[in-house]
């Protein structure tokens, strides 16, 4: 059932995509600048993901440090880099750019997580192979106060996402039109 989901997903994304504008970015900047901390764990934009380029620049003109997702192949767990806009990536097993291993590991404070799909309540459907779902578990254990928001587009919203035990509920979930609250 997954399996079609994304498929379906993905496609919808590809024939929808279109890109944001500075402006589109604000309401989503006033959430982070709401937090005291200024670790943000971004992402690197593939496959008609909502681009976070405008956002990343601006997030690094305002003095927030960003990290990238790090795949670490020999035993498939992810963790977050410190990331600066003129750093050379690598592209990882499935073409993602990510930084490479001897860059600084930071624990961010604020996720924004890319998703094929996503429901009312918070839950998001991803590529499949779980690496968010647990990191988070895995840093939920040792650090209780961060921020997941799961970032995309208000057609990639399903009424009702079948979920296992093993994905993890994002906090919120933010599109071209604001913040969508989950219940």
């Amino acid at each position: 059932m997954k399996k079609k989901l994304r498929k379906y997903y993905f496609s919808l994304r590809k024939n929808k995509y279109f890109n944001l504008k500075e402006k589109d970015f604000s309401p989503l900047l006033l959430e982070i600048a709401g937090y005291k901390n200024k670790t943000i764990g971004s992402y690197y934009s593939i496959n008609f993901e909502l681009d976070l380029k405008i956002l990343n620049t601006l997030l690094f003109k305002k003095g927030y440090s960003l990290s990238l997702p790090f795949i670490h192949e020999d035993n498939q767990t992810m963790e977050f880099k410190e990331w600066n806009s003129n750093d050379v990536l690598q592209l990882n097993k499935y073409g993602i750019p990510q930084n490479f291993i001897d860059s600084k590991t930071l624990i961010p404070d604020i996720f924004l997580v890319p998703l094929l799909a996503f429901d009312k309540y918070g839950n998001r459907l991803g590529y499949g192979s779980g690496y968010y779902d647990k990191y988070f578990y895995m840093l939920n254990k040792i650090k209780k106060n961060f921020r997941t928001i799961g970032v995309g587009f208000s057609f990639q919203k399903k009424d009702k996402l079948i979920t296992l035990k093993t994905d993890f509920r994002l906090d919120a979930i933010y599109t071209e039109k604001g913040f969508l609250n989950t219940e």
